[in-house]
């Protein structure tokens, strides 16, 4: 994917992360598919613990906990073809192109690098 020019930090990637938890109403089992949910479910608090972690909140988390919080991020990513631009909404492009940043950015945050 190419570099954007979107300057991302902590704060930034926290916002979008949620702006996208209530953009696809990700805490609604009623908005998704029954066999889809669980998966975002699990997305959504990877993306809420994500968000906290980066705002430095929720106290010290375990090395294992922040490492599977990145990876079921980074899964979303590939489940939902989010690295693929040709798969978005023309509409929403902008959007979906920051929070990936927003996503890349949090998981690495999360791994530590």
């Amino acid at each position: 994917m190419a570099q954007s020019s979107v300057k991302m930090d902590p704060v930034k990637a926290a916002g979008l992360l949620e702006k996208w938890i209530s953009f696809y109403d990700m805490n609604n089992p009623k908005a998704w598919d029954k066999d889809e949910y669980g998966f975002v479910k699990d997305t959504c608090k990877a993306m809420q613990f994500a968000a906290q972690a980066l705002r430095g909140k929720g106290g010290a988390a375990k090395p294992a906990q922040r490492q599977e919080a990145a990876a079921q991020l980074k899964d979303w990513v590939e489940e939902y073809e989010m690295d693929n631009p040709a798969n978005w909404e023309k509409e929403n492009a902008q959007f979906v192109k920051e929070v990936v940043q927003a996503i890349e950015f949090a998981a690495a945050f999360l791994r530590g690098k």
